[in-house]
């Protein structure tokens, strides 16, 4: 029996590992440069199932001053076991004081699908970014929790 997966803070020392769950990192130094400054920033949820990664969320607060949902990673040999939705769950349940956006192309089915089933709300689309693939926009609709001023 496969255990339940536990969501925490991503650190440096979950690298190699995030790595190894991640495909575009895998082949892309870009990202994997992009991934250590997630982490060092803190950055960086990780679900891990049996002390191992299985997936992470990267949420930074540079959508117009709100935080975006710049990545959600499952790795594939986890899809399809309730790893995405676990990783959602975290990020929607986090308290914040400002809106939560994320993105996706219009090619990529599953995560609209997921968004959908977690009743995020369209928020537009913008052409360009990928040749071919607009990029779609979505807000989680969310209350808002005043936790004092914002340091920008």
């Amino acid at each position: 029996m496969r255990s339940m997966a536990i969501i925490g803070d991503g650190t440096a020392e979950h690298f190699e590992a995030l790595v190894a769950v991640d495909q575009v990192a895998q082949q892309d130094p870009g990202r994997r440069g992009q991934l250590r400054k997630w982490l060092a920033s803190g950055s960086v949820r990780v679900a891990t199932r049996d002390d191992s990664p299985v997936g992470y969320t990267v949420i930074e607060p540079s959508f117009f001053g709100n935080d975006f949902l710049v990545l959600i990673v499952v790795g594939e040999q986890h899809r399809k076991a309730g790893i995405g939705q676990l990783l959602m769950g975290d990020v929607e349940s986090r308290t914040r004081d400002t809106k939560l956006f994320t993105s996706t192309n219009l090619t990529n089915q599953v995560m609209q699908r997921l968004l959908a089933r977690r009743g995020w709300v369209s928020a537009g689309m913008v052409f360009g970014l990928d040749e071919g693939d607009p990029e779609l926009f979505y807000l989680f609709p969310q209350p808002l929790v005043a936790i004092g001023p914002r340091v920008q």
